[in-house]
């Protein structure tokens, strides 16, 4: 057999690639892609009609989760032992196209995050106080030569600019407003048969960092406490060399490879971009760190002490796209 030439996928293989793109996070569980199968080949597509006016003005994380579906989506592809290449459109709703041929296994260490996709879960919750170990071979998992991320060495900063951007946010009556559609009534008598959105049973009444989603009941600690507790995780920073579309999906398929990696350590973790959007926070923050470059996301992980609830999903039918009008040729 020539494993040279493209082959189609099977109808089963497609299935798997839907099911672990599906199990992709996103911003606000808002899942904003589809995909397009033309034979070998899968369109990523962006549905850019998914518009957070006040959580992402500007399509930032919308990006960002189309970045982690598309980590997703390489590592299932190649799973069912196929030789991928990825190629982005300048233009368009199709984020990225991964073209596929018959290949060898995977690599071991992509096999492990690929099994581990089905039990990645957003954990908005304190931590054990156990430390997180390796926590520089959780940072040799970014590949991507515009993305850089690292564990800040001080987080007296860090706190102080976290602390000011959850104030805001937690008297911005619109902002929460949009925070309360997205949010999933999944259980109890007012259930809703929610398909998307924030799990509800996946808030507490716990402050930043662990309550990662700031609501109008979310306690604000001063910036000491914030700091302390900010220094009892672990917490990584994702920066991009631009502010390119490109870079926010690089961005996106790194966060996603460093978090199934955790998960496969039995860790948990969630992600910070809400502060990310206040009107300068980026390059202040950047600034007075001294970053690299710009920050897209604050991945925060650790030993979880429970369970974390598992999110609503679209059906796998919604997912996949048949007819995309203006997609570059």
């Amino acid at each position: 057999m020539d494993n040279s030439a493209p082959a189609d996928l099977a109808p089963a293989e497609t299935a798997t690639l839907a099911r672990a793109v599906s199990r992709a996070p996103s911003v606000h569980n808002s899942q904003p892609w589809r995909l397009c199968v033309r034979g070998s080949d899968v369109d990523l597509v962006e549905r850019t009609e998914i518009v957070l006016p006040r959580h992402d003005p500007e399509g930032r994380d919308r990006l960002l989760s189309c970045g982690a579906a598309l980590a997703n989506l390489q590592l299932a592809a190649q799973a069912l032992r196929r030789d991928i290449t990825t190629s982005f459109p300048s233009h368009g709703d199709v984020a990225a196209t991964v073209h596929t041929r018959p290949g060898a296994a995977p690599a071991r260490a992509d096999l492990v995050r690929y099994r581990a996709i089905g039990r990645r879960r957003s954990y908005r919750r304190e931590f054990a106080s156990e430390p997180v170990d390796d926590v520089a071979q959780l940072l040799d998992t970014v590949e991507e030569p515009s993305v850089h991320a690292f564990a800040p060495a001080s987080v007296g900063v860090l706190a102080e600019m976290l602390g000011f951007a959850t104030r805001v946010f937690r008297s911005d009556a619109a902002y929460q407003r949009e925070l309360e559609t997205w949010t999933a009534h999944t259980f109890g008598r007012y259930a809703l048969g929610a398909v998307d959105g924030v799990p509800e049973a996946s808030f507490g009444d716990e402050p930043l960092p662990a309550a990662g989603l700031v609501r109008r009941t979310t306690p604000v600690p001063d910036d000491v406490r914030l700091a302390e507790r900010l220094a009892a995780e672990t917490l990584v920073v994702f920066c991009t060399d631009d502010d390119t579309r490109r870079a926010h999906l690089d961005a996106g398929v790194a966060l996603q490879r460093m978090w199934l990696e955790a998960t496969a350590r039995g860790l948990a973790g969630s992600v910070l971009t809400q502060p990310l959007h206040l009107t300068g926070f980026r390059e202040h923050l950047a600034e007075r760190l001294g970053l690299p470059g710009l920050p897209q996301a604050i991945f925060r992980c650790g030993h979880p002490v429970s369970a974390a609830p598992p999110s609503p999903r679209l059906p796998l039918g919604e997912l996949l796209a048949h007819d995309l009008p203006g997609r570059p040729e």
